[in-house]
């Protein structure tokens, strides 16, 4: 009786086992015509392409957008200012309380338009430790800012710079230049711009570039802008590490100690 189940190459009869087909190499990362659509295979092979859209920028150009108006506010009231001699305490305040309203509606508009994409989860294993850390390194950027405003005012002293007008410590100078810039400020730098750019680059790039555009929006304050680097950058942390109510503490606190030493210092 012939033996029907021979191995193919030698010939040899095998018993029981029927022999398969040779596999048929195909390229790597290819897959065959007929089996294409066949969906496991499809999804593995024809991996679906991103797709731009307009929207997806939407919130970074609020928020651009957003600074822009802020600094033309800002030298627009500082012009305003200079042409209508504004040289008291009481004539500067009201164009403060003017940059303030300015600011805080500008603040408004934005953050509503962009609030979801500005959203921020504070890591709960850090919480804690940021608002222990903080208030430290806040006194010692409020004594080298100090230190710095001395020098400066003796160095410059002999050559009949004036001082500057004196600030008086009331609840109105406390809630005009500490309350609302530790407010609206947070709102409009830690939360809104830092959340959106960290949604787009590194964290830490975000919280320095967060802290560069504070910085350059203290137009009057042009000698002490590299110390307002650093302090935006202490907040932009705190807001990262402590959540938005320990940044906002924190600026509250250093312009008030601040207000405190342009008033007795």
């Amino acid at each position: 009786m012939p033996v029907t189940d021979c191995c193919p190459a030698c010939g040899y009869p095998v018993v029981g086992i029927r022999p398969q087909p040779r596999p048929v190499a195909r390229p790597v990362g290819t897959a065959p015509e007929a089996d294409w659509y066949f969906k496991p295979i499809r999804d593995n092979f024809d991996a679906p392409r991103p797709s731009f859209s307009p929207l997806s920028t939407q919130p970074l150009m609020v928020v651009m957008v957003a600074y822009g108006l802020l600094l033309a506010g800002l030298i627009a009231v500082a012009f305003l200012a200079a042409v209508y001699d504004a040289t008291t305490t009481e004539e500067l305040s009201e164009w403060m309380v003017g940059a303030g309203i300015v600011s805080t509606l500008l603040t408004a508009i934005a953050w509503c338009w962009v609030w979801r994409e500005a959203q921020q989860p504070v890591p709960a294993s850090t919480r804690s430790i940021a608002w222990l850390v903080s208030f430290p390194a806040l006194a010692l950027l409020v004594g080298l800012n100090i230190t710095f405003i001395t020098i400066l005012r003796e160095l410059l002293r002999p050559f009949g710079v004036p001082d500057g007008p004196r600030i008086e410590l009331t609840w109105f100078t406390v809630l005009l230049m500490c309350a609302q810039p530790a407010v609206v400020e947070e709102l409009f730098f830690r939360q809104m711009v830092l959340g959106v750019f960290r949604k787009r680059m590194s964290l830490h790039l975000a919280v320095w570039l967060t802290a560069l555009m504070f910085a350059l929006a203290h137009l009057g304050q042009i000698v002490a802008m590299p110390y307002l680097l650093v302090a935006g950058g202490l907040f932009g942390y705190a807001r990262v590490y402590g959540g938005l109510p320990l940044a906002m503490l924190l600026h509250f606190v250093h312009n008030f100690v601040v207000i405190v030493y342009g008033a007795w210092g």
